[in-house]
């Protein structure tokens, strides 16, 4: 029992390593030549070019128009939504928006984190250097790879929309801002622009395959289409106790006190532990393929999850799809000497939400905890509950379409545990699913937001064909 359940909960925190990472990454054996092309172009050069194009949250606007030009001189049909340099935003579609056709949308964005110390990467960050087979840079994962397979997938349907009536519309969606919460992107887009993009469903960013999840199948990959995500909430505790104001004589109660003694009481509180209705659903999926306790362990997650509840609080990675989680992110207080004692000070959390979380009966709990303290709590930021999006149709294209490449893959719906553009969509009613179709490694998924990002050019030729036969699908298999 001791190794079936450390087995398990070794698993419980790969998932969790999968679901966490805003991007993920993949390793291929036997990288493909850089010679190969798709429609006349070669991917890995595409995706070179588009790295060398720095395009760090608010200065999005030259890589977009470079992938913006890319997309009409290549026969497709372009509409820029907002062309400012720190909110560049576009479709380029098979059918112009004009016609109204019911479009399925490809997502992805433009933006980028920071390099940091170019003294840390083996080539440069901007360099988009080809070596290794793999395209080197900061954005070669996050997210410009997956909108080289978007766009070059789009592509091979050109002719066929041009000589034949299909029965949907098609755009790549290239949005600003996500790194930086989507505000200057995929918000605009759903608020201002939505009746225009006509959108019956989006596949974006979220999940991805990871390798050595199912026992007794090591090297079968695990997809895990994203369908749902935690909500985000900041909020700030406060204290201005009046008291007084020399550091050699303490009060019982003063402002920065109160409020460490407050923030140690919120981060110390024993969370519960929740099963998420689509975490309980991927892990029944997934127990098919299992045998014994670690099978009896996944078809009743609800039942012996809290049996391991001090493991699962303890390890950051599953206590993230399992809690709600709370992360002390900033603290200060008023100006002054050494020796005295500030008249206010601050603390600010990062609290990520499980979706069917009451944000009403959080906060209660919230004031339940640092209620004994002179403190008090204001919400900074609440994004909306978002919706899961239905494992339908859609869901299922896309599932099938991972099997029509990787054969022997299992694919399972996840919840995302960080936050992407998808929530937007939504919000909306518009069902969004969030995957990378490539294998990943830990080693290149620690590179996202780190140093030397790269992308293995085999893994861009799989994708393509992922999002080909996704169309090709959706096209032959209309939803209505």
């Amino acid at each position: 029992m001791i190794t079936s359940s450390s087995g398990f909960l070794h698993f419980l925190r790969k998932t969790a390593f999968l679901l966490i990472c805003l991007f993920l990454s993949v390793d291929v054996l036997g990288a493909r030549g850089s010679a190969d092309t798709v429609s006349g172009v070669d991917p890995a050069e595409l995706l070179s070019r588009y790295v060398q194009i720095p395009s760090v949250s608010g200065s999005e606007k030259e890589a977009g128009e470079f992938l913006m030009q890319f997309c009409l001189e290549h026969g497709l049909h372009v509409r820029v939504f907002t062309d400012d340099p720190d909110s560049y935003n576009f479709a380029a579609s098979l059918y112009p928006l004009e016609m109204g056709k019911p479009n399925i949308i490809l997502m992805t964005h433009i933006d980028v984190v920071p390099a940091g110390d170019p003294e840390g990467w083996t080539y440069p960050p901007f360099s988009g250097t080809i070596s290794d087979g793999k395209v080197w840079g900061r954005g070669a994962i996050d997210n410009k790879a997956l909108g080289v397979m978007q766009v070059l997938a789009l592509l091979q349907f050109v002719d066929m929309a041009a000589e034949e009536e299909l029965p949907y519309n098609l755009s790549l969606l290239a949005v600003s801002g996500e790194e930086t919460g989507g505000d200057k992107g995929a918000r605009i887009i759903t608020e201002r622009f939505l009746d225009e993009l006509n959108p019956i469903v989006v596949y974006g960013e979220g999940g991805a395959g990871i390798t050595g999840l199912v026992s007794t199948r090591p090297e079968t990959p695990v997809f895990g289409v994203g369908v749902a995500q935690k909500r985000r909430m900041f909020l700030a505790i406060e204290s201005r106790v009046a008291s007084s104001g020399h550091g050699s004589i303490p009060r019982e109660r003063y402002p920065t006190r109160e409020v460490v003694k407050a923030s140690a009481a919120l981060l110390n509180a024993t969370p519960t532990i929740t099963i998420s209705p689509t975490v309980r659903k991927g892990l029944l999926a997934l127990s098919k393929y299992e045998t014994g306790i670690r099978q009896r362990i996944m078809r009743r997650i609800d039942f012996y999850g809290p049996l391991f509840g001090s493991i699962i609080r303890n390890d950051p990675l599953i206590a993230s799809m399992l809690t709600n989680t709370i992360s002390l992110t900033s603290i200060s207080s008023a100006e002054g000497a050494y020796n005295q004692i500030p008249t206010h000070a601050r603390a600010v959390f990062d609290c990520r939400l499980l979706p069917e979380t009451d944000e009403d009966k959080f906060l209660d709990h919230i004031r339940r905890i640092v209620a004994p303290y002179d403190v008090t709590i204001e919400v900074i930021e609440s994004s909306p509950a978002t919706p899961v999006s239905e494992q339908g149709h859609y869901y299922r294209a896309m599932e099938e379409s991972i099997h029509s490449v990787f054969d022997d893959a299992i694919v399972v719906p996840f919840m995302f545990v960080a936050i992407n553009d998808n929530r937007f969509f939504r919000r909306k009613g518009i069902p969004a699913y969030g995957l990378l179709p490539a294998v990943m490694s830990e080693e290149l998924m620690e590179s996202i937001h780190y140093f030397d990002e790269r992308f293995p050019i085999e893994a861009l030729h799989k994708g393509i064909d992922v999002y080909v036969s996704l169309i090709n699908h959706l096209m032959k298999n209309p939803g209505f």
